[in-house]
């Protein structure tokens, strides 16, 4: 009964994956002759003067997305499942929150950049200049990195709040009304019986948005294509852009195959962190 599926699991993830491996050892480009060249690679992207601005780009991103989005699913979670009592209202919050999630990815970042236009036609510069702006502004070459990270925060929120409003109803009732009962504010509920009973649900989040956001360039692509110059170029770009837009495919290989062993590393390393703190 297994065979077919782990035929088609073989066919379009094993291989691949093997192939990307294979290919990252090659000097393989758009002539597409197989010559393995070692560690060249490698080397190339230790030595490549760019490096160190894409992975700069890659932490920022990735670091300031996570955060923003664990504390916005943590609030939006809170606020239409403990505050809002009518499931009406929570469901139709929720809702609007699952727009961006649910837009397909080209849609969604032509609209961010038909509302940033650089003219004065567009919809953010019209609002900007209404407010006494002197002059239109180019608001995705002005604040690129600021942009892509708000596009890709909002695609994530309602993933979360949804996980995270799922543990907050899971959590007893008798354990709200014993702590109205003495005396607890509101600001305590959340700190001392919230965030404990969905302490799992959040490392869950982190873990998850992680590797998604380490994995992902599809937004930044859309919208700023790295750019301008390399100032939104994170890892994963990076590694598409050398593959199918330099043709350097054994190159491109490698940077992907450097991004898995990083993900790997940091599973572990998260794992170990999360067993720990479950013994403790």
């Amino acid at each position: 009964f297994l065979t077919p599926f782990l035929i088609l699991v073989s066919i379009f993830y094993v291989v691949p994956a093997i192939l990307t491996i294979v290919m990252s050892f090659t000097g393989l480009d758009s002539s597409f002759v197989w010559e393995f060249n070692n560690f060249k690679n490698f080397r190339k992207i230790l030595l490549d003067p760019n490096t160190l601005t894409i992975v700069r780009n890659t932490c920022i991103f990735v670091g300031v997305a996570i955060v923003c989005t664990v504390c916005l699913d943590l609030m939006f979670a809170v606020l239409t499942t403990y505050f809002i009592k009518v499931d009406r209202y929570s469901s139709l919050f929720k809702s609007i929150l699952m727009i961006p999630m649910i837009t397909p990815a080209v849609v969604y970042s032509v609209l961010w950049i038909w509302l940033l236009e650089a003219s004065e036609n567009g919809v953010v510069n019209k609002i900007y200049m209404a407010f006494g702006g002197q002059q239109a502004l180019n608001w995705i070459a002005k604040y690129p990195m600021q942009i892509v990270l708000v596009a890709t925060v909002l695609t994530s929120i309602a993933y979360g709040t949804t996980i995270f409003s799922s543990a907050i109803k899971s959590i007893p009732e008798n354990q709200f009304k014993a702590a109205h009962i003495d005396g607890a504010g509101e600001w305590e509920i959340i700190k001392s019986i919230i965030l404990p009973n969905i302490r799992y649900h959040i490392q869950f989040i982190a873990l998850w948005e992680t590797l998604g956001l380490l994995t992902n360039y599809v937004t930044i692509l859309l919208i700023t294509n790295g750019g301008p110059g390399i100032k939104t170029e994170v890892w994963a770009l990076s590694a598409y852009h050398k593959a199918f837009t330099d043709q350097q495919y054994g190159y491109g290989a490698a940077i992907s195959l450097v991004l898995i062993l990083i993900v790997l590393v940091l599973m572990m390393l998260i794992n170990k962190v999360m067993q720990k703190q479950n013994e403790r």
